[in-house]
């Protein structure tokens, strides 16, 4: 296939406390198998002969000792190159800064993405745009009810009407907040009369873009050109020094903003079919839902005979890891459990994740639990609805509900928040902006099936 992929692989902040230094957000097990594996996967199911996976400097080293040694091994065709390179910054600033490894037209992905979308649609959509269409980004509704909806963050997009053809983004503002006017500009609405503002479509992250894109100069009638202006001390242009997400806004208001342009360049949009399913797992509660969507998914695998030899009872609706040794009278129900796990007699298990290494002292009863790598549960221990970061120790007798439970150190301290990082897309507008102003979403009237999450794309630190 004509295209090469790039992966971005960000610090997973929203996943606190289960990620760590040695176990960056691409590694965290998603039915006993890394994250990344899923995008590795519908790149290979997509005929993709090269994918760079790009990762924080601190991810670099336990990322490639997994490409080499886990997912290399697992391959029986060696037709995909799967390189891992190092790099901090801007996702639109990173993407840039590929260009001399970019030799096709380019798929970007995140790396935490789970979804039964064919790769090939997502391609055909892109090949069957306008001429004109220099990008295509793919956007979703988010079906679950059980996901925290706080976590999803929808910004607000303009778009075409998603029912023409071809959808055209027009322009994407931070989420909203109370009492804020919306200004919307009148050069955009005499060219898009039909213009429809969209609340509740959420961004995949999922873009297919023409190689050319690398060499567009934002604002200029001629883009498409070389960049010649407005030069960093690394020689890329400034323009590029923002999330990914800000860079599409940017292609996408030039389309209409350059009225003098006679081939200005769009940006196309798809929304995933209801009929298929869509996660990002950027906080804990959609990594749960992504578990147990692929548990749903996935066929029957037998436990091992480790964890039934002594009478445990696992359901047909559960995964159980290699090497896991279980006592009598245990039973475990639409859990995903880990390898190497230990579990004492009498315990109970429903609606769990449980990571490698977990070990479970007699009469242990977890109940919609996410049980970081090498935790202990001592025994009698009840929990309902908690995240255990790894290594923890529960002490006996603990009885808790919907709570994080973690230890205390300098870099927890330190933590940033979730909001906090997450500041929208206002960091990367440019000064002349001056009314992307936020929204009161209670004085719009929603389309139907329209709406975004055009948020800071939450890939990597913003430094």
């Amino acid at each position: 296939m004509e295209f090469q992929a790039i992966i971005l692989c960000g610090p997973g902040t929203g996943l606190a406390p289960l990620v760590s230094p040695s176990l960056p957000k691409a590694l965290l097990p998603i039915a006993n198998k890394p994250m990344l594996y899923y995008a590795l996967e519908w790149c290979q199911r997509a005929g993709l002969s090269s994918v760079i996976v790009v990762c924080s400097s601190g991810a670099e080293q336990p990322i490639s000792q997994y490409i080499a040694l886990g997912y290399n091994s697992m391959q029986t065709s060696k037709s995909m190159k799967v390189e891992v390179v190092a790099h901090d910054g801007e996702t639109g600033f990173i993407v840039k800064a590929l260009k001399d490894k970019i030799k096709l037209d380019f798929i970007l992905l995140p790396c935490d993405f789970i979804t039964d979308l064919a790769p090939q649609t997502v391609v055909d959509i892109h090949r069957n745009q306008p001429l004109k269409t220099i990008g295509t980004g793919i956007w979703y509704t988010n079906s679950l009810d059980t996901l925290d909806k706080q976590t999803l963050k929808p910004n607000l997009t303009i778009h075409t009407p998603i029912s023409n053809r071809h959808p055209q983004l027009l322009d994407i503002y931070p989420r909203p907040k109370a009492n804020n006017q919306f200004h919307v500009r009148m050069s955009m609405l005499w060219e898009y009369p039909q213009a429809t503002i969209s609340t509740s479509l959420l961004e995949t992250f999922i873009y297919v873009f023409s190689r050319k894109a690398l060499d567009y100069e934002f604002g200029d009638a001629n883009a498409g050109s070389a960049v010649t202006s407005e030069k960093g001390a690394s020689g890329e242009s400034l323009k590029w020094k923002k999330p990914w997400t800000s860079v599409v806004r940017d292609i996408a208001r030039d389309s209409w903003r350059h009225v003098k342009s006679a081939d200005r360049h769009t940006i196309g949009m798809y929304v995933v079919p209801k009929e298929a399913s869509f996660i990002r797992c950027k906080s804990v509660s959609a990594y749960l839902e992504a578990n147990r969507l692929i548990l749903r998914q996935s066929s029957y695998i037998p436990p091992p005979t480790t964890a039934t030899a002594k009478g445990a009872a696992i359901g047909r609706d559960s995964l159980v890891g290699i090497g896991t040794v279980m006592e009598e009278k245990t039973s475990v129900k639409r859990s995903i459990v880990g390898a190497d796990c230990i579990f004492g007699r009498e315990c109970r298990l429903s609606g769990c994740v449980v990571m490698d290494g977990v070990v479970l002292g007699d009469g242990v009863h977890l109940d919609n639990c996410i049980i970081g790598n090498g935790v202990l549960i001592e025994d009698k221990s009840r929990l309902v609805g908690c995240t255990v970061e790894g290594r923890y120790v529960v002490r006996k007798g603990t009885q808790s509900k919907n709570e994080v439970l973690r230890g205390y150190s300098a870099e927890g301290l330190l933590d940033i928040s979730d909001d906090d990082e997450d500041e929208a897309i206002e960091d990367g507008d440019d000064s002349e902006d001056e009314d992307d102003d936020e929204v009161n979403e209670s004085e719009l009237v929603e389309s139907e099936g329209e709406g975004i999450d055009a948020d800071d794309d939450d890939l990597f630190d913003r430094s």
